[in-house]
């Protein structure tokens, strides 16, 4: 599960154990049109899809795959069977998907449904061809504070519709996993139509809908999230970017949602999009990020709102724009988002936060983890999350120690270099998938060094930690 990560919250968890632009050929790229209706009084989203799909893999394909995500919160499914009851603070609430009416090119096509994996057989489609496919699909949200549900007036459509999934030499069929965010995805182009009573507001990856009706375009995502809520909508304007901060309160925290776009902007490259919406919603682990758009836990503190807002932010760098496998390198987008907040704070005095001092602290928590609970010993940074026996072990793996193998990165090659390194990094893979060989390319590239045995002790677990002054 998504968790902003403080270094407060280290301590915490070790205590008790998140048209557009871009560099993808939009003539290259599968197109989503989804148009549904919220039956918002059964929790219930029906709607029609067509996924026009291009092949570009270097594959003949006679299959496509489809990520069912809702189906995670069936009965028995991958998360009412785990513990998330501050997910479920009003009791085990279930939901799931159904899909019907499958079709290619107007063809009915025969599909396979096992767990969240949905499969269609596809007549033989070769590398950059396309086909279509259509399908009926009915979601019922569970009730519950999570990244799909709804709870206390607010509905979160995240990962709510089929999603293809992404492709290496097969499907990458990943089950929804417990711990951290269990996604791959390419990206695509989205035209959305979803209708909602009048009353609400929806807030979405495309923008915001007016009298009932969301009608937008999102073109170079990795996904589409929509929130539905009684929300006041406070908005500004920054370079030509729309920023909307959507709450249930009166505060407004556009300002720092502006700033922040402004400096990740001048620090790594321009944003992506034209539009950027936060919306404060029933969320029950700090904040989960989505292109365009973002998730705030409406239980979170002034304090904790900031820097949730922050790392959000950075994260429409590290894994909207720039996406990666959040499956088997999560390190790479949530070290990454996490040590940018940490360079945010240092740049920004006012806020009070000193690089010293989250680094300090994160190294201090880490080796206490290690210690106490790891036995000493060291992780891999390369680990499927579904390898990992609980969120401490996830969060001071990806977070943690990304956090502490960057700084170490930037003091060994010097600033110059590392702040190159993220912009090189961020113009070559904006709208494609990274690994984390095209991460230590680009830190190679902009110092000159030879660095790969310095990131393969950090990856592999043998790195010692160092000490700041």
């Amino acid at each position: 599960m998504k968790k902003i990560f403080s270094l407060m919250a280290a301590m915490a968890i070790l205590l008790s154990v998140t048209a557009f632009v871009g560099c993808s050929d939009d003539s290259k790229r599968s197109k989503y049109t989804i148009e549904g209706t919220l039956d918002a009084a059964n929790r219930t989203i029906n709607a029609k899809m067509e996924l026009d799909f291009y092949n570009d893999t270097q594959s003949e394909l006679e299959t496509l795959a489809f990520h069912l995500y809702p189906n995670a919160y069936k009965e028995g499914g991958s998360l009412t069977g785990a513990d998330t009851s501050a997910a479920f603070s009003q009791g085990k609430s279930f939901g799931g998907i159904d899909v019907s009416g499958v079709t290619v090119d107007g063809k009915e096509a025969r599909f396979e449904i096992e767990g969240d994996i949905m499969t269609v057989a596809i007549p033989a489609v070769m590398p950059t061809q396309r086909t279509s496919v259509s399908m009926n699909f009915s979601v019922l949200l569970p009730q519950a504070a999570h990244r799909l549900g709804y709870l206390e007036g607010k509905y979160n459509l995240g990962n709510w519709y089929p999603v293809l999934c992404a492709f290496d030499t097969e499907w990458e069929t990943h089950p929804y996993y417990v711990f951290g965010d269990p996604f791959d995805s390419t990206v695509a182009d989205y035209r959305v139509s979803l209708s909602y009573p009048e009353e609400l507001k929806a807030v979405s990856t495309g923008g915001v809908g007016e009298n009932g009706v969301l009608n937008v375009s999102a073109d170079n995502v990795r996904d589409f999230a929509v929130v539905i809520g009684d929300f006041n909508i406070k908005s500004a304007n920054v370079n030509g970017i729309k920023i909307n901060y959507c709450t249930e309160g009166e505060e407004d925290y556009t300002p720092l949602i502006t700033e922040a776009i402004t400096f990740f902007s001048d620090m790594f490259g321009n944003y992506a999009y034209k539009e950027y919406s936060v919306v404060k919603t029933a969320f029950y682990s700090g904040g989960m990020e989505y292109p365009a758009l973002c998730y705030i836990s409406d239980v979170l503190d002034e304090k904790a709102v900031e820097e949730v807002i922050i790392h959000e932010t950075a994260h429409q760098w590290w894994y909207a724009a720039v996406g990666n496998d959040q499956v088997n390198e999560a390190w790479l987008d949530e070290g990454l988002t996490e040590y940018s907040t940490t360079v945010f704070y240092e740049k920004h005095p006012d806020y009070g936060v000193k690089r010293e001092s989250r680094i300090a602290d994160s190294l201090t928590s880490y080796s206490l983890y290690c210690e106490i609970y790891a036995h000493g010993e060291q992780q891999p940074m390369r680990k499927c999350v579904g390898d990992y026996v609980n969120n401490a072990e996830y969060t001071f793996n990806a977070y943690v120690r990304g956090q502490i193998m960057l700084d170490s990165t930037r003091i060994l090659i010097g600033d110059g270099a590392f702040f190159d390194g993220l912009k090189l990094y961020y113009k070559l893979y904006s709208g494609k998938v990274a690994k984390a060989e095209d991460f230590v390319g680009a830190m190679e590239k902009a110092s000159g060094r030879n660095l790969q045995s310095y990131f393969e002790g950090w990856l592999s677990g043998k790195a010692h930690l160092y000490s700041v002054s």
